[in-house]
């Protein structure tokens, strides 16, 4: 018997906390949604879950029907095997045992996902986290050359989707658009931006959010979140902060998430002698991180590439004034002298001088133009466009 109107996932997370990112975020947003009208496919980080079969399991007080494809250890940010292959291994691997399932209605946002699942014959929903090709951007170095047979697949298969949501600016969709030769041609591409929990990432008090993080309530403090990730561009913000503090008092950098990266972006802060300036919190809640957001004085992304980033649209809910680089969807979020301010390259010195200017913006900046893309409005937009089976 088919399970009409369920939506069944399918990605490479536990649905929790791993692997921190869009994709888990977004995944996180579905869930707070949609309830138990959800299934979950993707992978498991505990030991009591069986692996290779539906089951029942809880997060966070609702119960789900899950399957874990594999067993992943939560404390290892990068493995020898891209997460990307094994991905889409394990989704042709066991897909007709996820089927089993009988829900007709799929959403999927990774490309691979997508490659394994496309022909199965069902209402599909694929959301776009961005519109770069993942193999132009990855932390492998041998991705690059795989790059246009990759996509040129993925395109191909886009043809099975009925319903396509991009998560990045209209210039974006174009080059996407562009790249697929014709494959695209006519198919309407939808954006639909990232979603914040507005109930969570909203304006308080700055100095009762550092008096509950133990920050000093004097200090000038720089805040980034995400991933620690060349892609996202830690070293030049670094080094951008190196000459910002020559012009503040008492300044810190904040650096909160996790990543491929940490042990790298240590051993440049301490080559820097800059250890007691800038620190690596770690990995935090949402709840922890709305605090870091709202006890900072500046947020600040050096991204190369993004796709519509949740970690801004966060930072912009909170009322925080910000200096970003010029990545896609900045544009969306970011109204030059009124929540911060974009930088069209990768220029030190005037990313300084621009930290510097978004520092003098009255706070809380304005945040309505962030706030309609609250997670409680995700239900009604996405059903909207896709018609359930």
């Amino acid at each position: 018997m088919k399970n009409k109107s369920r939506i069944l996932i399918v990605d490479f997370t536990d649905y929790e906390d791993y692997p921190i990112g869009g994709y888990l975020t977004f995944a996180k947003n579905m869930m707070e949604s949609f309830g138990s009208e959800l299934a979950l496919a993707g992978i498991t980080t505990s030991k009591n879950d069986p692996v290779g079969k539906w089951f029942r399991k809880s997060i966070n007080g609702t119960e789900y029907d899950f399957f874990a494809m594999a067993r992943y250890n939560r404390s290892r940010t990068r493995n020898i095997i891209p997460d990307r292959i094994v991905n889409l291994i394990l989704a042709n691997y066991f897909k007709r045992r996820i089927l089993t399932i009988g829900i007709e209605n799929l959403f999927v946002q990774r490309h691979e996902s997508l490659i394994a699942f496309a022909s199965a014959g069902k209402n599909i929903c694929y959301s776009f986290p961005g519109l770069e090709n993942p193999l132009n951007i990855s932390k492998y170095s041998y991705a690059g050359p795989l790059a246009k047979m990759f996509e040129r697949r993925f395109f191909k298969k886009l043809v099975h989707v009925n319903t396509i949501l991009a998560r990045g600016d209209d210039d974006a969709i174009r080059e996407m658009v562009a790249r697929s030769n014709g494959t695209m041609a006519g198919r309407p591409v939808i954006k639909f931006p990232t979603r914040v929990r507005t109930d969570i990432f909203k304006p308080m008090d700055k100095q009762i959010a550092r008096q509950q993080l133990r920050l000093p309530s004097g200090a000038t403090i720089v805040l980034t979140t995400g991933r620690l990730a060349w892609l996202k561009g830690w070293e030049f913000m670094i080094d951008s902060f190196v000459k910002f503090s020559e012009k503040v008092t008492d300044p810190h950098f904040l650096f909160v998430g996790e990543g491929e990266d940490f042990d790298e972006i240590m051993s440049y802060i301490s080559e820097k002698n800059l250890t007691d300036k800038i620190s690596l919190a770690g990995k935090k809640s949402r709840e922890e991180i709305a605090l870091y957001l709202n006890a900072s004085d500046l947020y600040v992304m050096g991204s190369y590439k993004e796709g519509w980033p949740t970690a801004l649209m966060e930072a912009a809910a909170c009322g925080v004034p910000s200096c970003v680089t010029d990545f896609s969807a900045a544009d969306e979020i970011i109204r030059d002298g009124v929540n911060g301010y974009i930088v069209e390259k990768h220029d030190e010195d005037i990313f300084t001088e621009t930290m510097l200017k978004a520092l003098r913006l009255p706070r809380p900046v304005q945040n309505d133009h962030v706030t309609r893309y609250s997670t409680a409005n995700l239900k009604r937009d996405l059903l909207s466009y896709w018609t359930l089976q």
